[in-house]
């Protein structure tokens, strides 16, 4: 009895895993010269070995302490993910979830040794970070690594094997055997979000039935040439598990590692209308157009490049810059955002409009894509954390422009909580002195603090209103630790 023939012996077993993983190549009886022939190897247990001892030494364990804002005060949430490093260089891809906005991370490599690492950049729209190996203590400490190649996941096709590598519960690294179920699975209309963070946006998901668990997120998602087609983002449960394709990873990773520099960590760069789009199917009829033509334009946010040029909810966009742009599914949203995305930041665009029986050129300047998240800090005297208020927020909460700086958390028994603010509220002035942005309100708190100023007058905006709060600056003596939250990504 051979190998094969053994592992189909025992499929019910259930006593080994590996045996479980390695079941799927039960149904391969196939001769290896007639495997060849495929367009894809098959999963025998063979190919599903070779496979992991290529991939394992290049998956790591990554411990990161993630800066998050909570109860006022700037603070620290731990985590446990996975990665996989992409290059000599020791640059690892994993998720956004797990290493953005990360201020310590240690990464665990396959021989078992501890290295200390940092952020280079991430990318929230796509769910993805890149980090880096202290390779100078990889040096002194003569430590060797792996790292893994990048496929294509253009080629992925339904019903093609595939395998998610990871460290689930910081376990050592395990695999998992599956299938893809699907190759440009949308959620389209549901935003999804990683604490507020928009992401998803950009490119439809890779879906398959290969399990992963909490810690499994930003492990590769290997074909069984052993190379890379996808980042594993997020399990739903009832096999239904979700990975960002590797085409959008590998340029998402190269566009931060290109952006990065010494003093500021890298980011991608993408243009905004200001305009949400939606698929035509069964609205051709109603707004009498062809069938496979335009996109319809959803809203147009107040202030943004589109409302500018003349852009009107409603209006069908038939062509930008002359290129016919064609959106009648909810799979075909995500490409045309990345479209608009691609093109340069400040540059002007034309685009061919039908509005009822019309047919309008209307030119647009694009901007710069920014988030509802801005740039957050904490007033610790005061006993709160507070946002920029961005152009998409502003358009999400009514908001009359995006001037001011947004609460978002507070500190129980601070002067902020007692004076009765609340999350959400807008500070619009200090004193009298109007604020503008999170650089305004920064510059009249240290003012305050220097001056040991011991009452100040905000101006908040709640809802449709505006109204008043006087601060009674009288720190406590002591303040309250904040407890560190442990979590697997």
């Amino acid at each position: 009895m051979n190998l094969q023939s053994i592992l189909c012996a025992f499929k019910w077993s259930g006593l080994s895993v590996v045996s479980i993983l390695l079941l799927a190549g039960c149904a391969q009886t196939q001769s290896s010269s007639a495997a060849t022939t495929q367009p894809f190897p098959p999963a025998t247990p063979r190919a599903v070995v070779r496979v992991s001892e290529r991939i394992f030494p290049a998956v790591v364990r990554l411990d990161v302490a993630q800066v998050i804002y909570a109860d006022g005060k700037r603070t620290l949430r731990r985590g446990i993910g996975s990665g996989v490093i992409i290059d000599p260089q020791g640059h690892i891809l994993t998720n956004y979830h797990v290493a953005g906005r990360a201020a310590e991370i240690y990464v665990t490599l396959f021989n078992k040794e501890r290295i200390p690492a940092k952020l280079i950049g991430d990318d929230h729209w796509t769910d993805l970070a890149v980090v880096q190996m202290d390779m100078e203590a990889i040096r002194q400490r003569h430590i060797s690594f792996n790292y893994a190649e990048m496929g294509e996941s253009d080629t992925l096709v339904t019903g093609q094997d595939v395998m998610a590598i990871g460290t689930p519960f910081g376990l050592a690294r395990t695999m998992t055997l599956g299938i893809v179920s699907n190759t440009e699975r949308t959620f389209y209309p549901d935003k999804m979000s990683i604490d507020e963070y928009e992401t998803g946006e950009f490119a439809n998901w890779i879906q398959m039935d290969t399990p992963i668990n909490p810690g499994n997120s930003g492990g590769p998602l290997v074909d069984l040439n052993g190379k890379i087609v996808g980042i594993n983002t997020r399990g739903g449960g009832q096999n239904l598990n979700f990975a960002v394709p590797i085409d959008t990873a590998r340029e998402v990773a190269r566009e931060i590692l290109q952006t990065a520099t010494a003093g500021e960590k890298g980011h991608v760069n993408r243009s905004d209308l200001g305009i949400d789009l939606k698929p035509l199917q069964d609205l051709e009829t109603y707004y009498d157009i062809d069938i496979n033509r335009g996109v319809l334009i959803n809203s147009v946010d107040r202030g943004s490049p589109a409302e500018k040029a003349g852009v009107r909810t409603q209006d069908i966009l038939l062509q930008i810059n002359g290129r016919p742009i064609n959106v009648r599914f909810p799979e075909e949203i995500a490409p045309a955002r990345q479209r608009i995305a691609d093109l340069p930041i400040g540059s002007t665009v034309s685009l061919l409009i039908k509005r009822g029986e019309q047919m309008l050129t209307l030119s647009a300047v694009t901007e710069k894509l920014e988030g509802a998240v801005g740039e957050e800090m904490e007033l610790q005297t005061w006993g709160l954390s507070v946002r920029d208020v961005t152009r998409p927020y502003a358009n999400e909460h009514l908001l009359e422009d995006d001037k001011g700086v947004v609460v978002t958390t507070l500190t129980p028994g601070y002067p902020a909580a007692k004076a009765e603010l609340a999350a959400g509220d807008v500070i619009r002035a200090i004193d009298n002195q109007p604020v503008n942005d999170l650089g305004d309100l920064m510059k009249l708190y240290q003012q305050s603090q220097a001056n040991r100023q011991e009452r100040i007058l905000l101006t908040l905006q709640r809802g449709r209103g505006l109204r008043t709060a006087l601060l009674r600056v009288t720190p406590p003596a002591s303040q309250p630790a904040t407890k560190a939250i442990e979590q697997s990504e």
